[in-house]
């Protein structure tokens, strides 16, 4: 798939949305319009590529803030976080997102001069989860791809490299940013209290660990699906796909290591392989990788 097909689609995707629901105009020019030519002045950062729990990050702190009255609040379009006297934080895609389309491997820039001076904490995941979250996305949920699993992981525009690409780029650039701190989807699920702790207090907001630990209980997954099918959260991102299945959900299982289950052991070799080969040995995954390959 190149990027004309992919963008078509994508715009004939939110076209339909809009004309089921008039208030997504508005959302998505403030999203992807406006707030590129009028972002305030951000100070700290939460990025990941698409798929690597951003959006429960995002969920949990809104619990939290709302939980503790902690100063700041959400703003604009859900991905920036008001905290008078300190600037704001924002969850970005960065360079990851796929709006309009996906950026090639050829066009991924390092933005030093947008991070430096800033603090920035990256989320990575394990990339064969990040592509079977992908392929469900955009194939059940946006309606934008059309073939199955095992061409989508070889796909440049969306497959193993690019996301390969994504996250070497950061940690090939991680010594830019004031100071940077490494998440991982893994942590975060093996032990989100200690995980979510440390992301936000790098961001700058006071933890309360009894209060926390209520958020995370109020943003499970089983509570996320639930939000998710009652429409209960604005941003459109979290609305159920035109579907209305479970593999159109954004909230779909969230499982660590579930890409496993849905590859054949070809595809799964052919990942590893390249994760073994070509990721930046700072994340784990290649390490991983290399240990399991036949």
């Amino acid at each position: 798939m190149n990027q004309i097909v992919f963008g078509a689609r994508n715009l004939y995707d939110k076209a339909r949305k809009m004309v089921g629901d008039p208030y997504l105009l508005g959302f998505y020019l403030n999203t992807y319009v406006f707030s590129r030519y009028k972002e305030p002045r951000v100070t700290s950062y939460v990025v990941s590529y698409p798929k690597c729990g951003r959006t429960w990050s995002r969920t949990t702190l809104r619990r939290y803030l709302a939980l503790s009255g902690v100063a700041g609040s959400f703003d604009r379009d859900g991905n920036f976080v008001r905290r008078p006297g300190s600037g704001f934080l924002k969850f970005d895609e960065d360079q990851g997102a796929w709006i309009p389309a996906p950026l090639r491997i050829d066009q991924l820039r390092f933005n030093a001069r947008k991070y430096r001076g800033k603090r920035v904490c990256f989320i990575a995941r394990h990339p064969g989860d990040v592509l079977v979250s992908s392929w469900y996305h955009l194939t059940y949920r946006e309606r934008i791809y059309t073939k199955g699993l095992s061409e989508f992981i070889r796909e440049k525009l969306v497959g193993i490299e690019k996301v390969i690409a994504f996250m070497n780029m950061w940690m090939e650039n991680r010594e830019v940013p004031e100071a940077f701190h490494l998440a991982t989807y893994e942590q975060l699920r093996e032990d989100p209290v200690a995980g979510f702790s440390a992301m936000f207090a790098f961001v700058g907001v006071p933890m309360d660990s009894e209060l926390l630990k209520t958020a995370i209980d109020d943003t499970s997954f089983k509570k996320m699906k639930e939000m998710e099918l009652h429409k209960e959260l604005v941003e459109p991102w979290m609305r159920i796909g035109a579907e209305k299945t479970d593999r159109a959900m954004k909230v779909r299982k969230g499982k660590v290591g579930g890409y496993k289950d849905e590859l054949s052991k070809e595809d799964v070799d052919f990942l590893h392989q390249t994760i073994a080969a070509k990721l930046h040995p700072a994340l784990p995954y290649g390490r991983q990788a290399a240990s399991t390959a036949p």
